[in-house]
This record gives C-alpha cells, structure tokens and sequence, in this order.
C-alpha cells in the first residue's frame, strides 16, 4: 500500500484544537510523531504529553475535507459502540465542534503487520479476527450495520462496468467473462452475512502487532456485523498484493476460519471485491489522496488474478 503525502502534522493543526485535545488528556503535549500510512488526508499523529502520556490523535477538517470529516465521525461513533473484547484501541475522547473533529485513542506501541517476512504476522492477523465476539442475540437486531447489505452496492462493480460501457477498462480476461463475473459477485454480498464484528477494511496498515507479537486491529470506520471470514480473507488478498512470502491458498484451505466455507462462497466474494475495485478504479482522482486510484487498480488485479488462479487450480471452469 502507498502511503499518501502532505498529510498535515499535529504542530499545523489550529491552537484552538490542540488545546481542546491536551485539555481532554489533561497535560500539554510535547513531541508528537506524524504517522504516514493509510489514506486519511487529516492528521494521525502519536502524542506524548509533559507528563509522559501517551495517545494516538487523528483529526480532519470538514471544509477541506467534507467526507473524510463524515467518516471520521462515523469512527467515533463505531469506536463508542466497540466492546472490550474487540481488542481495538481504547477511545479516550473526542473533539467535534463541527468544523474539526479529533478522535483521541489508546496508543498501541507496535509496528504495523506485514514486517515478518514468515507466516506469523498473517496467523497473528487471522487470530485477532477469530477472536471478533458477536455482536446479534438470537433475533435480536445488531447496533452496527448489517454487512451484507453495506456490501451489496459495492458488489455490483461489474454490471455498472458493463452498463457504463467501460469493459475495455479492464483486463482481457476480466471482459471475456464479465457475465459470468457478474453472476457471481451478485452471490458475494449475501455470503457474508453472519452475526459477528466485522472490521471491513483490514489491510497491514490497519494493524499493529504489539510486542507480544499479538495483531491489535485499528481503523474502524467501516465496521459491521457479519462473517469473520470476509475479513480474514481480505487481509489473505493483501498479502498476495504486497507479494508477502506466505502460502495463502494453504491457509485458506487449512485455517478455521475458512473450515466449511464453500469454494463458491470464496469466489463469489473475490469477483465482488475485484469488481468493486475496477469500477471504483475508473473513477475521476480523489481530492488530496493522489495514489487511491492506483491502489484500487491493483487490488482489483490482485482480486481477479486470485479467483483466476483457483478457478485454473481445480483443472475446471475459469469460474
């Protein structure tokens, strides 16, 4: 993943704001690192106060950046609802006076997953996903968004590509089986539906692997009730992206996560995501975020090279 630059840094962000935050932790801050990974363009810094403590800052400006600002208050109010045993950063506050918002977080000490050039970074992820506690009773109606339906527009990627006439976008193989891709991230949204915390967005720059060498998840705007299983095989397609080391077909097939998943299940997932990414590749470059484009691009490429990969490994149909 490429970093984006010219991300602002606690030291520009407005005085006003700045004493808002070292208010609410109750001491000046002092040093403040600027963090560079991800996509955000607001700040995401980790602060250290006169006292010695310690917290992780992200904040954005609404006028500068009027969806990142909605989806940080989305955030926030994800982070308000996460129980303890989601193992995400403890929420130690916020600021919102409706032209900034600051949320105000437990600074984990780790690096970012993705480092170990073994497997142990990848079952440290997938263990932290297995670990996500439910979230619905029976019967009972979840208090995050059902991830299923979150999915369901972004799984039709392929039939917007087909209507906007744009299937020249994509690769040779992608065109000469855009129906049948289509057919099968139609069944994509649908197989994801489950009843457990779902991060739906998890990359190596959203984790932090501690000194334990246990994986904390961060980054949960995105968050919604679903199958474990969808976020672990979207960190798998990630590695493959970043080209890691690791055997992800051999995981796939042998981890718990994936024990009784259907094949079709798997694949219809992998061509809604690869579709997504293409249709969301095509559009006109995002405000301040210059490299989200080609991002997407590649993993949409990474999406269908995979799903074309298992398709020729069983020795039958593409699909």
């Amino acid at each position: 993943m490429v970093a984006e630059r010219g991300r602002m840094s606690w030291w520009h962000l407005p005085p006003e704001l700045r004493l808002r935050v070292e208010a609410l932790l109750g001491e000046e801050i002092l040093d403040a690192d600027s963090q560079r990974g991800g996509f955000s363009p607001g700040s995401a810094d980790r602060v250290v106060g006169a006292d010695g403590g310690r917290a992780f800052v992200k904040t954005v400006g609404r006028r500068a950046h009027p969806q990142a600002f909605a989806l940080h208050r989305r955030e926030l109010a994800v982070m308000r609802q996460l129980p303890d045993s989601a193992g995400a950063p403890r929420l130690l506050g916020s600021v919102d006076d409706g032209d900034w918002i600051a949320l105000v977080l437990e600074d984990i000490a780790g690096r970012h997953a993705g480092g170990d050039a073994t497997e142990s970074d990848v079952l440290a992820v997938l263990a932290a996903v297995e670990a996500l506690p439910p979230l619905r009773s029976p019967g009972g109606a979840p208090s995050l968004p059902e991830a299923h339906l979150e999915l369901a527009e972004h799984f039709e990627g392929w039939a917007r590509i087909r209507a906007d006439g744009d299937a020249q976008l994509v690769p040779t193989w992608a065109r000469e089986h855009l129906t049948e891709l289509e057919a099968l991230a139609a069944r994509g949204a649908e197989a994801v539906r489950g009843d457990h915390l779902v991060h739906l967005d998890l990359r190596d720059d959203n984790v932090l692997i501690d000194e334990r060498g246990a994986a904390r998840i961060v980054d949960w705007p995105w968050a919604g009730v679903g199958a474990r299983w969808f976020d672990a095989l979207t960190y798998l397609l990630d590695t493959r992206l970043r080209g890691a080391p690791v055997d992800t077909d051999s995981i796939l097939a042998g981890h718990d996560l994936f024990a009784e998943i259907p094949d079709a299940d798997i694949d219809a997932v992998l061509a809604g995501l690869a579709g997504d990414f293409f249709d969301a590749a095509r559009r006109p470059p995002a405000a301040g975020l210059p490299s989200l484009r080609a991002f997407q691009r590649d993993e949409a490429s990474a999406a269908l090279s995979w799903l074309r990969d298992r398709g020729a490994a069983r020795g039958g149909r593409p699909l």
